[in-house]
């Protein structure tokens, strides 16, 4: 925790330049951006960090690769809907 890592990409599909992580789950980890200073979750194989339990119960119940083309290319407005939340 609080190690920096650069160009990494979220569970969206949009690039962040420099993060530094806030805390390590099983698969995931959550991730502070540091241009937009807002939190973001991203999977441990995008640090380059090894899954505890990879979940394959469960294929489809999130399914990344519509995420990510839902969302790539609309970082910005992924950035304002999340900030009108708060």
């Amino acid at each position: 925790m609080g190690k920096v890592y650069f160009n990494v990409k979220d569970i969206f599909g949009n690039n962040h330049k420099e993060v530094e992580i806030i805390r390590i789950y099983e698969n995931t980890a959550s991730i502070l951006d540091v241009n937009t200073n807002l939190t973001w979750v991203v999977r441990k194989r995008e640090l380059g960090l090894e899954e505890t339990n990879p979940n394959n119960k469960y294929p489809g119940h999130f399914d990344y690769r519509k995420t990510k083309r839902q969302w790539k290319g609309k970082e910005q407005q992924l950035v304002d809907m999340v900030r009108s939340y708060n």
